[in-house]
């Protein structure tokens, strides 16, 4: 029987860890590419986003001005799978009023659509937000609404399956990759959660507040479910067992 993958995962991060220490690096060197380079708000990074052409796994990082973040928080990584990378069988979900409801084009009222990664020229779903604080640790998870990233909306059930299918391809996986892949991994059951809770909150409010556009355009909400979290205490726990 093989190791539990949360565990696997932690281990794993300890090994990166020390990668970046001993090259004298740091997650947000790793990130942009010098330790000393300043973080542009609003810019992506890495730089062009990060996408895998063998598992569609795709990610990018960027910071809010200082007014629009989580209390702790430096920026945040969107994490994606594209259609290529995703199981079989998978059909994104479609509400009655999509057909009718009047719909946004690029450009109107604030659209944040990414348009820098091979993904935004497909069919992509979101499947987590990872904020981070000042130290490059994980803070806080949350959901988006579809027009935050102009993702295809699945149900919460087919992204809870595509979780494990965020992954690199190991030829080419940078220490970043990595360390993201098996953050998303420790941090698995908290995810679950939000995403089962998202499709929740997203319905309740279609029921109460959505008039003129469908839920998915509605700018009102934005962030559907948050959950702070201690990534130290995850970690102890799970390299605890093997005391």
């Amino acid at each position: 029987m093989g190791a539990d993958p949360r565990l696997r995962a932690a281990l794993d991060l300890v090994k990166i860890d020390t990668e970046l220490r001993r090259a004298g690096g740091s997650l947000f060197s790793a990130l942009n590419g010098e330790p000393a380079a300043p973080f542009l708000r609003g810019e992506h990074y890495p730089l062009g986003e990060v996408w895998d052409a063998e598992t569609h796994a795709q990610y990018f990082y960027h910071a809010h001005p200082e007014g629009e973040r989580s209390p702790g928080e430096h920026g945040h990584f969107h994490l994606f799978l594209g259609q290529g990378g995703m199981p079989s069988g998978f059909s994104p979900l479609v509400l009655p009023e999509m057909g009718l409801a009047p719909q946004l084009r690029p450009g109107e009222r604030g659209d944040p659509g990414t348009h820098r990664s091979a993904r935004d020229r497909g069919v992509f779903a979101h499947l987590i937000g990872m904020s981070i604080d000042s130290y490059g640790r994980p803070v806080e998870l949350f959901t988006t609404n579809r027009w935050v990233t102009g993702e295809t909306w699945y149900r919460a059930e087919d992204v809870v399956r595509m979780l494990d299918r965020f992954d690199f391809a190991v030829a080419t996986a940078s220490l970043l990759d990595r360390w993201l892949a098996a953050v998303l991994r420790v941090l698995k059951p908290a995810i679950v959660e939000l995403i089962l809770a998202r499709d929740t909150a997203v319905m309740d409010w279609r029921r109460r507040r959505s008039r003129r556009l469908h839920v998915f355009e509605d700018r009102r909400l934005e962030i559907v479910t948050q959950l702070r979290v201690d990534f130290a205490a995850e970690l102890s726990a799970l390299l605890g067992h093997m005391a």
